[in-house]
């Protein structure tokens, strides 16, 4: 019986990206993939993924040039204590109520675990200006499809038209003023432009706790959202997903109760600064889960065909699994 090594890799792995971190906050001006294999004795190829891992989780961030550099924050936000409400120059989200406290990495926790649920990249969104959403999270794997027109910055003009902006209009009314103030654009032939149906959505959004678009931000695509609220009841970020408008008709009530689900139990683990029973956000139980949910994303072709031939999937020396056909 052959040894069980995939812990000492995975150490390993994460040895190593903490090693690119390093060269990454060395390096202000930026490194390239290559660079970054050259300094830690790895190929292009190896140190391409890496530097698309650390994006995708918001560790560092790729310029015009495809440079990485080191992010400016955690993935989690810049968030800071209460008493900086005050600075003439706040870094923290400006519907921070005073008494909220920081979540430090519960948000991003949250989006982890959206992720995992629905295999759908998922996002955190927060307002980091009067009239300015940002993501600050993500999550997702390579090969699965971007929402196209989305960048960091969602702009006001556009913000009507993403469920992910929806939720936090429906919270905020100093942003949904600014927003409905002007005209509504049609960023799709889908997107809602009527100020009195949006503002009767917006009313709905609030009502029920949730808010989406089925292709009004983008053709083919759609995203759905929920709130989280922090504990003093004073401030809103969106946790939501982005998926097609096929999986959207097809799994519209489970990707809804996922997200939905989710972003209630952030919002309890922020009141109380730590996880409930039951939370199931990085469980245990997760953690024995993480190697499936690895191979599943990088090796789907390969696992199909030797099901199809073996009815045996192959995960690591020494850990088989055995799929019995009915």
């Amino acid at each position: 019986m052959s040894e069980d090594t995939s812990g000492a890799r995975s150490l390993k792995t994460a040895a190593m990206v903490l090693r690119a971190l390093r060269l990454l906050g060395d390096h202000p001006e930026g490194l390239s993939p290559a660079d970054i294999g050259a300094q830690l004795g790895k190929s292009s190829a190896t140190a391409r993924y890496m530097v698309n891992t650390l994006v995708e989780a918001g560790f560092a961030r790729r310029d015009t040039s495809g440079r990485c550099r080191l992010g400016a924050a955690p993935p989690w936000g810049a968030w800071v204590p209460a008493e900086g409400a005050d600075d003439p120059e706040p870094t923290a989200a400006p519907d921070l109520g005073p008494e909220d406290p920081a979540p430090g990495a519960i948000l991003a926790e949250a989006v982890t675990e959206l992720y995992r649920r629905t295999r759908q990249r998922a996002y955190l969104v927060r307002r980091t200006g009067s009239v300015v959403a940002s993501i600050t999270d993500v999550r997702g794997h390579q090969g699965l499809a971007r929402l196209p027109g989305l960048d960091t910055h969602i702009p006001p003009e556009r913000a009507h038209a993403l469920g992910l902006t929806k939720v936090l209009l429906a919270a905020s009314p100093v942003y949904r003023e600014a927003v409905c103030s002007e005209q509504l654009e049609a960023v799709t032939p889908q997107t809602v432009t009527c100020p009195v149906r949006f503002a009767h959505e917006l009313d709905d959004v609030a009502a029920r706790g949730w808010a989406l678009d089925d292709g009004e931000f983008a053709l083919g695509f759609a995203t759905v959202a929920a709130p989280v609220i922090a504990p003093s009841g004073t401030s809103t970020v969106a946790l939501g997903l982005s998926c097609s408008t096929r999986r959207l008709a097809a799994q519209r009530d489970e990707l809804v109760a996922a997200v939905v689900e989710v972003a209630a139990q952030a919002r309890r683990q922020w009141g109380t600064g730590g996880c409930d029973d039951g939370c199931g956000l990085g469980s245990a139980d997760d953690a024995d889960h993480e190697d499936d949910v690895e191979v599943a994303e990088h090796r789907p072709a390969v696992e199909e065909r030797m099901l199809a031939r073996t009815g045996t999937l192959r995960r690591r020396p020494g850990r088989t699994v055995t799929v019995r056909r009915r």
